[in-house]
């Protein structure tokens, strides 16, 4: 028997239907009420052209193995980053062990770079991806609120309830899609949203997009159990969870360090924040996106005067970074001389993202108080 005709590479749109059932077959989907394209309807519609975002392996025509890498755009503050996410990494239960999804993770891996992406984002076992670069990181915070902690801050207090309709949006209501998407735009940190993409990037892992409204007016809106959160105005916060609660019971609310007003608030009705990673994230640019991330956190919170030089062995080449912040002011810059720290790439993502780095006891107080820098991606935004 001949050899089989090996295809590594991206895909073709002939693809499309193959991929569908491969992709389907392999996660164990039905293909009917569980489907990729019902799943994450912003990625695999065809005319959003998933077959040119899969690196794939076919024998004879054939597929064996799929890894989808999705780019996308995070707005943060007044400057832009290139991501490209990593997502539906499936390879044949009959093909494992034949290293194609290592040759899929390489295709990925290498156009990144070759393309000049700023960062990569994906979810999964961090043991099995930490050997492509991908590490924990990113801050995130958590605040369970129930009935009983509505019944103890507000009605024993005798404080008036105000009715709210938190009405869940259609696609032929492109009044209050237009709405949605221009206050989405009013997010420091934000994903950036294409407006025909909108309400399918809302709809991503089976959520509701539901717009809040007031006596019919538009008062803002938010992501099933109440993710991303954004109103018009922020007096309506407690207003919100006490119609949200009355209706569904409890809820996970979920924050990005950013989103301090908002943590605050729900802390002063549920439990006490908890803290966790928020994804798994590759760093191909760091003096882009930690200059990028630095800047931010200054615009919301303070930052004490210091400096720091670092060098980076990282995923996409050295990097030798001397980071200050002077009058507050935060500033990334290369370098050339020595420098007081040497980091690996992983111990690079955790020292300047994660929750905790052993390297943090290596430089000055004042630049211990600069970390973790708060990435984060919502979470209609994963894939």
């Amino acid at each position: 028997m001949s050899d089989p005709i090996i295809y590594k590479g991206r895909g073709t749109p002939e693809m499309y239907d193959d991929l569908m059932d491969f992709m389907n077959y392999v996660f164990g989907f039905n293909g009917n009420d569980s489907d990729f394209k019902k799943l994450l309807p912003k990625l695999y519609k065809p005319e959003y052209d998933p077959c040119y975002a899969n690196y794939v392996v076919t024998e004879n025509g054939k597929l064996k193995a799929a890894i989808g890498a999705f780019d996308s755009v995070l707005q943060v503050g007044d400057e832009t980053l290139t991501c490209r996410g990593i997502g539906n990494v499936a390879v044949h239960p009959y093909s494992r062990s034949k290293g194609y999804m290592k040759d899929c993770m390489k295709m990925a891996l290498d156009g990144m770079i070759a393309d000049g992406v700023d960062y990569s984002v994906l979810g999964g076992i961090r043991q099995r991806y930490n050997h492509f670069g991908y590490e924990t990181s990113g801050p995130a915070y958590s605040v369970s609120i129930g009935s009983r902690d509505i019944n103890y801050v507000f009605e024993r207090k005798g404080i008036p309830f105000v009715e709210l309709d938190l009405h869940t949006v259609s696609e032929n209501e492109t009044d209050l899609i237009d709405k949605m998407y221009a206050l989405h735009a009013t997010r420091p940190l934000r994903t950036v949203r294409p407006r025909e993409q909108f309400l399918d990037i809302c709809h991503s892992w089976r959520a509701s997009a539901v717009a809040i409204l007031k006596d019919g007016e538009f008062r803002g809106y938010y992501v099933e159990n109440l993710q991303e959160l954004t109103l018009v105005d922020e007096n309506d916060f407690n207003d919100v969870i006490r119609n949200y609660i009355r209706r569904h019971g409890k809820v996970s609310m979920h924050f990005a360090a950013w989103e301090t007003e908002h943590m605050a608030k729900a802390a002063a009705i549920g439990y006490a924040p908890t803290m966790d990673y928020s994804d798994m994230f590759n760093i191909f640019n760091y003096k882009k996106v930690v200059n990028a991330f630095l800047k931010f956190k200054a615009s919301y919170t303070d930052l004490a005067d210091g400096e720091i030089t670092v060098r980076i062995n990282g995923f996409a080449g050295e990097e030798k970074l001397l980071i200050y912040v002077e009058n507050g002011v935060p500033y990334v810059e290369e370098h050339t001389g020595d420098c007081d720290i040497e980091l690996e790439h992983l111990e690079a993502v955790t020292f300047f993202f994660g929750l905790y780095s052993p390297s943090w006891t290596k430089v000055p107080a004042a630049a211990r108080g600069w970390f973790p820098l708060p990435l984060y991606v919502d979470n209609a935004d994963h894939v």
